[in-house]
């Protein structure tokens, strides 16, 4: 007899999406059967699935974001657009900039984030992980290891970069070609979260694809529980939700305006929601959390919080000085998303509500799951030999 654990991991899907008329399935399933809120970490994506992976914060692993302060690592493609881009001030054309750094990237360096809009007078200072999607971090690879040895159990991984645009067709092939007694399976799916990202979360887009996701994920469970009747977890997980952009917040013109010029008086790395600092000295730092500290649109995360966060590292690798916005607010422009033209966004705090992740079982399950942290334990519990 097989046990199967299926673990859909759908980014970015807003809890107030569990409702008759959005998702009818996962609505039932969440009010009938069982549905925990999750606590969560500072930041994205990349940090959450790290800790839930790795089942340590980030401050434990060094894995917090994708790209971090590192010239000694710095990638030579980005040692080479400083050069170029400094010699010929591509920094003064943002659009030109762009599409240079995405059409190079995308021909030279295809793993790992993308992170196109980092001016180039700075970007030999930032390095980046080589990779990005769950399946690729080394905490997987780990946890996968350890289901072998110790549950004889199989971890498997459907979803991007290989397969994208429908993992629930290959997701019902890889069961029935499998043969292993004990399987816990990943299915990630992240177009509610670009799509949230491209149109707002609330879109017409967004609700038309929760809808569809519904019906397939209720066929999906239709066809396992046929098949595996009480041998078969149905599980769903969202990381984190999305909020409507509400306003935009020009970080580096700030500073600007207050004399201090980037590359010159400090490095910054700015993502859509946090901003991280390296100045040039404590005269510098100090303006800086004055100039911040004053600022409305968002808060110095200290070092009190930073610890209360777990993103307190040894080293300085994701700054010096962390700023984060209020929900609803985008830095733009940012490094990250071209031109901070996204509509929907996360990574704030974690006590903010549409940060909090949770999970839907169609069953009851004994072990405790309050963090996204205590997947990697959840994962060895549910997945017995």
């Amino acid at each position: 007899m097989r046990k199967i654990a299926t673990f859909f991991y759908i980014d970015a899907l807003n809890s107030s999406f569990l409702n008759p008329s959005i998702m009818p399935f996962l609505s039932d399933l969440a009010t009938n059967h069982y549905y925990k809120e999750l606590e969560n970490v500072a930041g994205y994506s990349f940090a959450i699935q790290s800790c839930m992976l790795s089942g340590k914060y980030p401050e434990e692993t060094n894995h917090w974001m994708p790209y971090f302060y590192s010239p000694q690592k710095s990638s030579t493609l980005f040692k080479t657009f400083n050069k170029v881009g400094t010699l010929f001030a591509l920094d003064k054309t943002p659009r030109l900039r762009y599409m240079l750094t995405e059409g190079t990237r995308w021909f030279v360096l295809k793993e790992g984030v993308h992170a196109n809009n980092i001016p180039f007078n700075v970007i030999d200072k930032m390095a980046i992980y080589p990779y990005y999607y769950m399946c690729e971090l080394p905490f997987f690879h780990k946890l996968r290891e350890l289901l072998e040895r110790e549950c004889q159990a199989s971890l498997a991984y459907i979803g991007p970069p290989k397969i994208r645009s429908n993992i629930y067709g290959p997701l019902l092939k890889y069961i029935q070609a499998s043969n292993h007694k004990v399987e816990f399976i990943i299915a990630y799916d992240d177009r509610l979260d670009m799509l949230g990202h491209e149109f707002g979360p609330y879109s017409t887009e967004c609700l038309r694809y929760a809808k569809s996701l519904d019906t397939v994920l209720r066929r999906v469970y239709q066809k396992l529980k046929r098949r595996f009747e009480t041998d078969l977890t149905f599980i769903v997980f969202s990381d984190h939700g999305q909020c409507e952009k509400t306003y935009e917040f020009n970080l580096l013109f700030e500073l600007g305006k207050n004399g201090l010029n980037l590359a010159e008086d400090y490095f910054c790395f700015v993502d859509a929601t946090l901003a991280l600092f390296w100045p040039e000295n404590e005269v510098v730092q100090e303006k800086i959390l004055k100039i911040l500290g004053g600022n409305e649109s968002g808060q110095v995360i200290s070092e009190d919080r930073q610890e209360k966060y777990h993103i307190k590292f040894n080293d300085k690798r994701y700054g010096e000085i962390i700023f984060v916005l209020k929900p609803g607010g985008t830095f733009s422009p940012n490094f990250f998303s071209p031109f901070g033209s996204m509509k929907g966004l996360h990574g704030y705090l974690p006590e903010e509500g549409l940060q909090k992740g949770f999970l839907i079982s169609d069953e009851n399950l004994s072990y405790s799951y309050d963090h996204v942290k205590n997947f990697r334990d959840f994962s060895l519990n549910i997945s017995p030999s």
